[in-house]
């Protein structure tokens, strides 16, 4: 898996998530993920744009394979689940926290 291309892919799927659309004056989502899932997950999923955009940290191929299953798997996501915005959140957190560190890159 080339990883660079991959990385921007879903950073831009992350900002088409969060940007708001309109349709005939009504807003509609451009990727059906509950609006308590966005308002709960919305500054982390930024921060994971953030960060698959930065090349100095690392992340494996399996943490890349799995955001893109969390991010695009409605029925098994916790995306997806309206009722439970917290356990989404917590998805999200554990998948950065393996990305690797800019500033240990850098020296």
């Amino acid at each position: 898996m080339n990883t660079a291309p991959n990385r921007q892919r879903l950073a831009n799927f992350i900002d088409l998530t969060l940007t708001p659309w309109t349709l005939y004056g009504r807003p509609i989502a451009a990727v059906p993920i509950p609006r308590s899932v966005l308002a709960t997950c919305g500054e982390e999923m930024h921060a994971l744009a953030d960060a698959l955009r930065d090349e100095r940290r690392t992340v494996d191929a399996g943490t890349l394979r799995e955001l893109q299953h969390v991010l695009t798997h409605g029925a098994s996501s916790p995306l997806y689940d309206a009722s439970h915005p917290i356990r989404a959140l917590h998805t999200l957190v554990a998948i950065e926290s393996r990305f690797g560190d800019a500033t240990a890159c850098a020296a």
